[in-house]
């Protein structure tokens, strides 16, 4: 994607980042068939502006741009990438692979050696594995 950009998460791009989030969780929910309560759960309290606002005080949080749009974001916690997520409209349009690099590069540039991921879904971990990531656990968790 050519006139994509990385940058920092800033205040002004909270609502748009929260606007985001809850667009790919409902394209998650119909997907993966979340119950109500997951999706109730994920769109009203793990995409709110406030949990947002709340998580980029811990977590840098970047986005990614097309032109003024915010069509991916996500979030370093150590060596956690925390959250990467794109707008359905851009997948596989190297958003994903660009946010992953660009935590990838953070990461290290704090020191450390390894970069650990969560996955929502199981359908996210072929992309995982196929930045270079393995499986190395399984935790299930169930809101």
């Amino acid at each position: 994607m050519a006139n994509l950009h990385i940058r920092e998460m800033t205040e002004a791009d909270i609502p748009c980042v929260s606007g985001l989030l809850q667009s790919c969780f409902r394209w998650l929910g119909d997907r993966e068939h979340f119950t109500p309560g997951q999706l109730a759960f994920l769109i009203g309290d793990r995409s709110s502006e406030r949990t947002v606002r709340e998580e980029s005080r811990t977590r840098p949080h970047l986005v990614a741009c097309e032109a003024a749009r915010v069509v991916g974001v996500a979030a370093v916690h150590g060596n956690e990438l925390a959250r990467l997520y794109v707008d359905p409209r851009y997948h596989r349009h190297g958003v994903g692979k660009a946010l992953f690099e660009a935590c990838e590069a953070t990461i290290r540039q704090a020191g450390h050696e390894e970069m650990t991921v969560g996955a929502l879904v199981d359908g996210s971990v072929a992309f995982y594995q196929a930045m270079g990531m393995s499986i190395t656990g399984r935790v299930v968790y169930e809101p």
